[in-house]
């Protein structure tokens, strides 16, 4: 199988056929496919053959018999396929036939192609099944497949070759469709015990420049969830069809819902909006930076240790970098002491953009009471005058 490797972005496109719905693209587990007089399911084009799905003949109908000249490829097509990964294993067809005399001999191969027929890939085969049975007997064909990935609006082929030339007669039969000879649950048909979800999905949730792996996140396929490991992976084995991925980190949604199809194994980055911003904090009258100062990000407009994103001190600029925010509205609060007990600034600001800078205004102690800066100053931190360049630092004032 292959090893896909790709960014996801988001505003992925959509990979679902027109007219299906992502909950209907579930792939069959063990199918069982029966022959039909009828032909092959559209769309445009339709291949040429007649049609076989997983829906018995009805209980009352009359079965129905094709006569096979010798040397002539007669084709069965299935309906449209699900995108899955399925493993090497036997495929059975149980086929009801006679030969008008004493011999002929029936090749049979299972194929994989587009939806018009072309694209033919093969699955298995088995060549020179003897028919020798004069009135409508079942015979059984065990195939031997090889593992394949099924694609969007995929077909199963199956063919019927009944050989030319020596011994063999000039044209057997195959009963099909209904009963009669047949008999309920042992019809013409193509049996597997080969699952289709057999692909596998890892998923590594990354920041936006694509510096870091996000461990924590809550990484969705479908309604199922996983937290990304310490280095950033969430990974699934057994499955298969289009499945819909989305990730939250901190309670935010950090990247737009899109479809993965699994027609083989999968790798993905996921490229998430997660960014690394800077805050600067500064006195209410906005001369200056202050130095020192504990800056917390939480998510959510209540400030609390179970809901902290991220926290740091501002260095001789005022600034502190935060890594991996997400993006979102989120709660900035600032304190005079790393205790968290003097409550300078609280602000709720939206982070939407990479290296974005964000400025808090110490204004206020405890949410509600304003205090005189020197009371700051003496207490917990420096208030140093505004950098005239970003490469030139504040100095730190010397009390007295």
């Amino acid at each position: 199988m292959l090893m896909v490797l790709a960014y996801m972005f988001l505003g992925s496109f959509s990979v679902v056929p027109p007219g299906k719905n992502p909950v209907d693209l579930a792939p069959a587990i063990d199918p069982t496919y029966y022959l039909h007089r009828t032909l092959p399911q559209t769309p445009i084009p339709v291949p040429f053959g007649l049609r076989m799905n997983t829906t018995a003949p009805p209980s009352g109908q009359t079965e129905t018999t094709l006569q096979f000249n010798k040397g002539t490829n007669y084709y069965w097509y299935s309906d449209l396929l699900t995108p899955g990964c399925a493993a090497s294993g036997t495929w059975t067809f149980y086929v009801w036939a006679d030969t008008a005399t004493t011999l002929s001999t029936l090749d049979v191969r299972l194929d994989l192609t587009s939806s018009g027929g072309g694209n033919i890939r093969s699955i298995g085969a088995f060549i020179g099944k003897t028919i020798n049975a004069l009135t409508p007997t079942l015979y059984t064909i065990s195939i031997t497949g090889s593992g394949i990935g099924l694609q969007t609006n995929d077909r199963f082929r199956l063919t019927l070759l009944p050989e030319g030339g020596g011994a063999n007669d000039s044209h057997m039969n195959i009963i099909y469709d209904g009963y009669g000879s047949e008999t309920v649950g042992s019809e013409t048909r193509l049996s597997t015990t080969v699952s289709f979800t057999n692909c596998s999905l890892n998923l590594r949730v990354r920041n936006w420049s694509l510096t870091d792996t996000i461990a924590g996140a809550m990484v969705y396929k479908d309604s199922q969830i996983q937290v990304s490991s310490s280095n950033g992976w969430a990974n699934w084995t057994s499955v298969g069809g289009i499945v819909q991925i989305k990730v939250q980190y901190f309670g935010y949604w950090v990247n737009g819902t899109f479809p993965v199809t699994l027609d083989s194994n999968k790798t993905l980055d996921i490229r998430a909006n997660i960014y690394n911003i800077t805050v600067t904090v500064r006195p209410a009258n906005q001369e200056g930076v202050l130095q020192s100062v504990n800056v917390t990000a939480y998510n959510s407009t209540q400030y609390g240790s179970s809901s902290k994103i991220a926290t740091g001190i501002t260095d001789a600029n005022g600034r502190v970098s935060f890594q991996d925010v997400p993006n979102g509205t989120m709660f900035f609060a600032s304190y005079a002491k790393l205790d968290y007990s003097i409550l300078i600034s609280e602000s709720s600001q939206t982070v939407s953009s990479n290296g974005q800078s964000i400025s808090l205004i110490a204004d206020q102690n405890a949410g509600t009471t304003t205090l005189p800066w020197d009371v700051f100053f003496i207490a917990s931190f420096v208030l140093a005058p505004e950098p005239t360049t970003p490469d030139m630092a504040a100095k730190r004032k010397t009390e007295t």
